[in-house]
């Protein structure tokens, strides 16, 4: 038998457990919700995705994300029905914590984080300009050491490589480029994007399986007359201007 395919969601901070009235935990009969079957509840149920998008934030076919829907929702509705408890599992041997890249960092006994921080409490929207990493080694979900470490000068590839060298696997930051992302890919280091405010707040979301990378890519479009090939891309303003993209300042024609 084939190895199940593995699907990307959030963890919860721990196991969840719903006991009705009606019964007491000594005679309590239990529908029990994958972690994967309660993430497609809430991307669907809860936030409002349609099954194409959910089933694209999960990394699993349309018709994966439907069986899923279809099981969980049939477990809660029997429990409500039959006054069952419902028990959500926090297991992840079948799941993927999400990120641009996803690499199977969850079987690594210890990891390393790397935060682009220029106080070493706030994280920097610009990784290519930051004046030091702040890396975090963590065992299970532990805080091992914490190393700030100053990186080379930023030229194309440059801070990827150096990363690579000091054994991160993760670099959660505000933005960058497709390119980067490949670049980060290629050595193996996993990428967060979208990350604002203090580093401890990120660390303990990540860890807890709240952080998923969000949408800061840089890709601007056709208003452009070059292309980027620069490592960092910070946040993009409502205006259309940009605050940082690469190493030289620039706005989008009006």
């Amino acid at each position: 038998m084939s190895a199940k395919k593995k699907r990307y969601a959030r963890r919860l901070d721990e196991n969840r457990q719903f006991i009705p009235f009606a019964n007491t935990p000594n005679n309590l009969q239990k529908n029990t919700l994958g972690l994967d079957e309660f993430e497609a509840l809430r991307l669907v149920d809860y936030e409002g995705y349609n099954q194409i998008d959910a089933s694209t934030q999960m990394q699993v076919s349309r018709a994966t994300i439907q069986r899923l829907l279809l099981s969980a929702r049939k477990k809660v509705v029997d429990s409500l029905l039959t006054n069952k408890g419902i028990d959500i599992t926090n297991e992840i041997s079948n799941i993927k914590l999400k990120g641009e890249n996803n690499m199977d960092i969850e079987s690594k006994e210890i990891i390393k984080i790397a935060f682009p921080s220029s106080d070493k409490v706030t994280i920097d929207g610009h990784f290519g300009k930051t004046k030091e990493f702040a890396v975090y080694t963590i065992k299970e979900t532990d805080v091992i050491a914490v190393n700030h470490i100053v990186p080379p000068p930023h030229v194309p590839g440059s801070i990827p490589s150096f990363l690579s060298n000091e054994d991160v696997d993760v670099i959660i930051t505000g933005g960058m480029g497709q390119r980067a992302i490949q670049m980060f890919e290629h050595f193996g280091i996993d990428v967060i994007l979208g990350a604002v405010g203090r580093i401890d707040v990120n660390l303990n979301e990540y860890l807890g399986g709240f952080l998923s990378s969000q949408d800061s890519t840089c890709n601007h479009g056709q208003q452009h007359e070059h292309e980027h090939n620069h490592e960092g891309c910070g946040n993009h303003d409502h205006n259309g201007t940009h605050e940082h993209c690469g190493d030289h300042d620039h706005k989008d024609k009006q």
